[in-house]
């Protein structure tokens, strides 16, 4: 190490030594008192502010184009849509006013009734419905309950999904775009195929299963 440096790290300890109480340092350049550390405190705008001379009424035009200019940033353009009215507006449909389906949702098998709050045909809201069994009976109590039940975080949660921008859209095999009937047309030889085993080689991979409907359904599935 230099000796200039050497001399420099000593100061310092006598200075730390010497002191009373406690101090605060935000670096060891203000800790050393180093000429750049106070040039860099006393001056309070970046270097070369002080060559740009503006009166009061030029500083506020620049500033009044600049924040004109990141507006305009944002106002790209759109893809033309179209937008067509209704022939025969549905009945209960009024714009503003929302409209409440009853439904329920699956988590482990056991069905959450829910309500859900839809604008002009998009969900925007879920809450639990509180005249379904599932809810707890303090709040379905009386045929003139109308306070939102309760609900878990998946049941809030799956709003989300209708609006998410990877949820898939279309039918796909293998990455590609694909059909509902292409799919049936690919399953039946597959099925067919089984036939001769007694179907021992058919196997559904699903959740737990409390839906009557759900479970007749798959048990015809497999006896076919």
């Amino acid at each position: 190490m230099p000796r200039k440096d050497v001399s420099h790290l000593q100061d310092l300890r006598r200075r730390l030594t010497s002191q009373r109480g406690r101090g605060y340092w935000r670096s060891l350049e203000e800790l050393a008192g180093s000429a750049e550390f106070q040039r860099y405190v006393e001056r309070e705008f970046p270097e070369g502010a002080s060559q740009w001379k503006a009166n009061r009424r030029e500083f506020l035009t620049l500033m009044g184009a600049s924040l004109a200019l990141a507006g305009l940033s944002g106002c790209g353009g759109q893809p033309p849509e179209q937008i067509v009215p209704y022939v025969e507006q549905p009945e209960q449909l009024v714009p503003g006013k929302p409209l409440y389906f009853a439904t329920a949702m699956t988590t482990g098998g056991v069905a959450t009734g829910l309500l859900v709050e839809s604008h002009m045909g998009r969900p925007t809201k879920i809450e639990g419905n509180p005249k379904h069994p599932s809810v707890p009976a303090a709040f379905w109590q009386g045929s003139e309950t109308t306070a939102p039940g309760v609900s878990d975080i998946f049941s809030q949660a799956a709003i989300l999904t209708l609006y998410d921008p990877d949820r898939s859209q279309t039918v796909t095999r293998a990455g590609e775009i694909s059909t509902w009937d292409e799919f049936l047309t690919a399953l039946r030889p597959k099925l067919e195929g089984q036939a001769s085993i007694e179907g021992r080689g058919i196997r559904l991979l699903t959740e737990t299963i409390t839906s009557p409907t759900l479970a007749a359904q798959s048990a015809e599935v497999r006896e076919r």
